[in-house]
């Protein structure tokens, strides 16, 4: 069975490249992302399944190398159950618990939790697909500075060469993650959308811009997702980084 489900994960890994995101996935999680407070023993997460059939569910957590197999995994978690079979119109909790081992104490730190839903086996020639849902897994330890909700507006920007180009660097100053669910430059009367992305604590991001001349200054239209999956629109501007013009 174990050996059945690591090739269904890699298949879903391959698959995940070519399913829209918007497929309809039969087990859903009732979370876009998991905070683990550093002084809770365990945290929760729902699943159900919503489907006209039921699945094996399979879950785990990652470090950041999806395609890293499980048995190579060496992450501070244990999940439970890791395996199991959910019914239709029925529900299954997940408890995730922290192992103890160490974690830097002023700032987030960043997991993955997987789940693999595998359907049935149908008699005939149906195609069918084992679909493979990953959310962030956020260890928050006690006592950071400042708010999580609030992080995104202490975001800083420049712009910078970008080899041949130019590209926009994002700089988070504080101990939480910053998820962007949208990043736009005016630049004149140009508008140019990005790829969103997460930018790590104590750390920059660069965003590249593609065909776009010289510019000294740029707008910064963006959007960032919460705690609780609401989005906060945010509005900066961009100058030149110094010694780079």
């Amino acid at each position: 069975m174990a050996n059945l489900l690591n090739v269904c994960r890699r298949g879903a890994i391959a698959v995940a490249c070519l399913i829209s995101f918007h497929a309809n996935a039969g087990v859903v999680i009732a979370a876009t992302r998991v905070i683990f407070p550093a002084e809770q023993t365990e945290v929760t997460v729902k699943l159900s399944n919503r489907g006209v059939s039921p699945f094996l569910v399979q879950a785990w957590i990652d470090d950041g190398r999806p395609e890293v197999p499980l048995e190579q995994l060496r992450v501070p978690f244990r999940l439970m159950p890791p395996l199991f079979r959910l019914e239709v119109c029925k529900s299954q909790s997940l408890r995730i618990f922290h192992t103890g081992d160490g974690m830097p104490p002023d700032r987030e730190s960043l997991y993955w939790l997987n789940v693999l839903e595998v359907p049935p086996k149908e008699q005939g020639n149906a195609l069918q697909f084992s679909l493979r849902s990953r959310i962030k897994l956020f260890y928050r330890p006690h006592g950071l500075p400042g708010s999580s909700a609030d992080a995104y507006q202490s975001l800083t920007w420049k712009m910078a060469r970008e080899g041949g180009g130019w590209g926009v660097v994002a700089t988070n100053p504080g101990p939480y993650h910053i998820n962007l669910a949208k990043l736009d430059v005016h630049v004149g009367q140009q508008v140019i959308s990005l790829n969103p992305s997460y930018i790590s604590p104590f750390s920059s991001k660069r965003f590249v811009l593609e065909k776009v001349p010289r510019v000294s200054a740029g707008e910064l239209h963006f959007s960032t997702i919460d705690d609780y999956g609401a989005v906060r629109d945010g509005l900066s501007t961009a100058d030149s980084a110094p010694g780079r013009g």
